[in-house]
């Protein structure tokens, strides 16, 4: 119990590249091999980091006072209801528009509609409205999410009517009506963060059955995301008999894959869609980044948000030193439009080099977050462990927590907030 989360890591990721080197998706000069002794040097620093935060010492108060306690309170409560207010507003819009559809056979017609929509919109104004309220509201809906799932049992009765309403209407304007996955995603994964400290207060036999629930609903997870890319790609008349022909040079679908043999089309076109394009697709932009040369962004570089915010500003357009730009102009392989994995955006600033070194820190903060909450049942913790456990999730596609400007937002919140505050939750 006490690595479970880096257990479940480093299976991910084993899991995720083994699908990449034998999945039904196939590439064009595909160097396996220095990918495959990359991670394993990536895995390595993980799993030394957090075992070393895990069993740090830790430091603790003897008595919470009550400014503390009041503190974490009134922070729940406003980010609660600041996030229903601006979800409540953001679905009074959507229905002005026409765009609220809860038909869930149609989420990705309706991924497809809204991005078109967005794309429209922003011709003509920088930020279409959705998207101010994500900007606005981000930091309140992570605090929510967070500690909404930690505080859950002890909830008076009005409260978790109000958490659960927030759910329903982040489901429904962004999981279903925009068919944005993240969004589903997210809630999965806080949520099982939450049942695992449960968890880690219960008998054997208890923790068991609470694992096999787990288990069915991220297979269930799987299932909803593999159909979301099916019905995008129906919505689109493509199928897995002319799926190539929309594919780009470099990589195909090998329809006689075994997954397609078991599944068959419909269900297997989906399921490679989502496991390729999301959760293993991106080791081969990986592969082509890992050939190029090092050129420094300056620390900038490894965000999308940050790399914007310095254009606008100072007109330096950082992001064509990084590799993902270098790779699409080298090698043709789309660098914005596709997952590359994390490392390529991290590694523009501080080189493959220091990947391994970059994560030994991270992870160590990891392990010792995830111990103060088993240990201490701190709430700060819980919002810095939630925000990394979204990292690590995503190192196979992207650098989530920094790209968006509301994870840019929200990322240097928890970490300030965790620097600050953390060791007052650490009651003995």
């Amino acid at each position: 119990m006490k690595y479970l989360p880096l257990k479940f890591h480093v299976i991910y990721i084993i899991s995720t590249l083994l699908f990449s080197f034998f999945g039904p998706r196939e590439y064009l000069n595909y160097e396996k091999i220095p990918v495959a002794i990359f991670i394993f040097f990536y895995l390595i620093s993980v799993t030394i980091g957090f075992y070393l935060g895990c069993n740090s010492k830790l430091h603790f108060i003897s008595k919470q006072t009550k400014k503390d306690y009041t503190f974490i309170q009134v922070l729940f409560k406003y980010s609660l209801f600041v996030s229903i207010f601006f979800m409540l507003t953001g679905v009074i819009h959507q229905y002005s528009q026409g765009r609220i559809n809860i038909n869930l056979l149609e989420i990705g017609k309706n991924y497809i509609d809204y991005y078109q929509y967005y794309n429209e919109k922003k011709v003509s104004t920088l930020f279409t409205i959705e998207f101010l309220l994500l900007i606005i509201s981000a930091i309140p809906k992570f605090v929510t999410l967070c500690l909404g799932f930690f505080f859950f049992s002890s909830l008076r009765k009005s409260y978790k009517y109000f958490f659960l309403l927030f759910i329903f209407l982040v489901v429904l304007s962004q999981t279903i009506s925009n068919g944005n996955q993240k969004s589903l995603g997210d809630i999965f994964i806080i949520g099982t963060i939450a049942v695992m400290v449960k968890m880690y207060k219960y008998n054997i036999g208890t923790r068991k059955k609470i694992t096999k629930r787990i288990v069915t609903g991220a297979f269930l997870l799987f299932f909803i995301f593999s159909y979301s890319q099916y019905s995008r790609l129906d919505s689109r008349e493509i199928s897995i008999s002319d799926i190539n022909n929309h594919m780009y040079d470099y990589s195909s679908y090998n329809t006689e894959h075994p997954i397609f043999t078991l599944l068959g089309d419909k269900i297997g076109i989906g399921v490679s869609a989502f496991t390729t394009g999301y959760l293993s697709g991106g080791y081969y932009g990986l592969s082509k980044c890992l050939t190029l040369p090092f050129k420094w962004t300056y620390g900038i570089g490894n965000s999308v948000a940050a790399s914007s915010i310095v254009k606008f500003l100072f007109g330096i357009d950082l992001y064509e030193q990084t590799y993902i730009y270098r790779m699409e102009e080298t090698f043709g392989i789309p660098g914005k439009s596709a997952w590359h994995t994390i490392f390529p955006w991290l590694a523009s600033d501080i080189s493959f080099f220091g990947i391994p070194l970059l994560f030994f820190l991270i992870s160590y903060y990891y392990g010792k977050s995830w111990r103060e909450i088993l240990v201490y049942n701190n709430p700060i913790s819980m919002l810095l462990f939630s925000l990394l456990s979204v990292l690590f999730v995503f190192v196979v596609a992207n650098n989530q927590i920094l790209h968006g400007y509301n994870y840019l937002f929200i990322t240097l919140f928890v970490i300030t907030i965790y620097v600050i505050k953390r060791k007052r939750y650490n009651v003995k």
